[in-house]
């Protein structure tokens, strides 16, 4: 009996992300993930987001929802978007805790102004509460994994 065909071996390795990556990287992504931890334990909540200026980040919800509360009381929240090749060759991950809040300082109001698209609400026309989140720290990692040829 034979051995069967041994793959070539991967190379694999990542690398910490400089914070102007993190951001470089928000820019172009959409979705991202809003994370807290409520009486029923933590919860993650998927987003449609846009990149303003100052790095806030806006998106829309629901009126009386989740977030919308969150934002009223300018909670403390954590923020997730990653990314992942199809192939898996590339991949990568940004986490940013900070404040969502729905008061908008004129700083916010400009860079909301500002937007070359606004957010977009998946839920649609329910999700009408423009609310951002401003960062306190910003990580990110990048993963790369190649093959011999």
């Amino acid at each position: 009996m034979t051995d069967p065909p041994q793959k070539p071996p991967t190379n694999s390795y990542s690398r910490t992300l400089r914070e102007a990556e993190c951001f470089e990287l928000l820019a172009v992504a959409a979705v991202g993930r809003i994370g807290f931890v409520s009486p029923a334990g933590l919860q993650i909540i998927p987003v449609n987001y846009r990149l303003g200026a100052g790095h806030r980040l806006f998106f829309k919800t629901a009126p009386r929802g989740a977030l919308a509360k969150l934002a009223e009381a300018e909670a403390q929240v954590a923020f997730e978007v990653d990314y992942h090749a199809a192939d898996f060759q590339i991949a990568w991950s940004v986490l940013m805790n900070g404040t969502i809040s729905r008061q908008l300082d004129p700083a916010a109001t400009a860079a909301y102004s500002d937007l070359r698209l606004p957010p977009v609400p998946w839920p649609g026309p329910a999700s009408s509460l423009l609310v951002y989140f401003v960062p306190r720290t910003v990580s990110g990692r990048s993963l790369f994994r190649t093959s011999p040829n």
